[in-house]
């Protein structure tokens, strides 16, 4: 389970990557802020959050 998981986060940034990279082309500009947040359980938990302009 721990190896699927994994697999599954290299897969989504891997993905993110390709589109932000595609966003530019385009001319957006992204900016990704990461927060970090506690569960009920204690677990801490990454949010990411973006933000996109169009640039001129």
């Amino acid at each position: 389970m721990d190896a699927e998981l994994a697999k599954a986060v290299r897969d989504a940034v891997a993905v993110l990557n390709e589109t932000l990279a595609e966003a530019a082309k385009h001319n957006l500009a992204v900016t990704l802020r990461t927060t970090a947040h506690q569960t009920t359980g204690g677990v801490e938990q990454v949010v990411v959050e973006t933000q996109i302009h169009k640039r001129l």
